[in-house]
């Protein structure tokens, strides 16, 4: 991983990390708004990619979840979780660069694949958390932040790096 690459990895990771913990009540849970989570289709965005985005992403989770009520579970899936959207926003990136399919996919990735990781297997599956409860308390509030937000984010990002 080259210097720059080691940076917006870094930036990313510790953005990620400080906003979860800091906002910690609402950033765990079987209803959960994790804002930090609007990061979470920055991989799509060419100048992230893999090494910044991806990456960031993944320790930036785990270093979050280190202070997870759900103890190494999270620790261990959530990392995962974010590690698989990671990928699949940057995938999306690859295959379809500056394009609303691209961003849509981007931003779909992570409502699905933390929606079904985190509200299916860690609440619903480990902690016995109803469905009820944990599908739409994850999925809604990922809607929100990696739907909503990270879409807004990537156009953000569009029109501040062409400067």
């Amino acid at each position: 991983m080259r210097k720059l690459e080691a940076i917006k990895a870094a930036v990313v990771a510790s953005i990620y990390a400080a906003v979860t913990v800091l906002l910690a009540p609402i950033s765990f849970g079987p209803t959960q708004f994790r804002l930090s989570d609007i990061l979470m289709p920055i991989p799509y965005h060419p100048y992230f990619g893999f090494e910044g985005g991806v990456i960031g992403l993944t320790v930036g989770c785990l270093l979050a979840n280190l202070v997870s009520p759900y103890g190494v579970w999270d620790v261990v899936l959530g990392t995962l979780t974010n590690f698989i959207a990671g990928i699949l926003s940057w995938l999306a990136g690859k295959k379809f660069p500056n394009s609303v399919i691209g961003r849509v996919l981007a931003v779909i990735s992570p409502v699905v694949v933390v929606t079904f990781m985190i509200g299916f297997i860690l609440l619903h599956i480990i902690y016995k958390v109803p469905l009820k409860v944990s599908i739409p308390g994850v999925g809604l509030g990922e809607s929100v932040t990696a739907g909503v937000g990270g879409y807004i984010l990537l156009e953000a990002l569009d029109r501040g790096l062409k400067r």
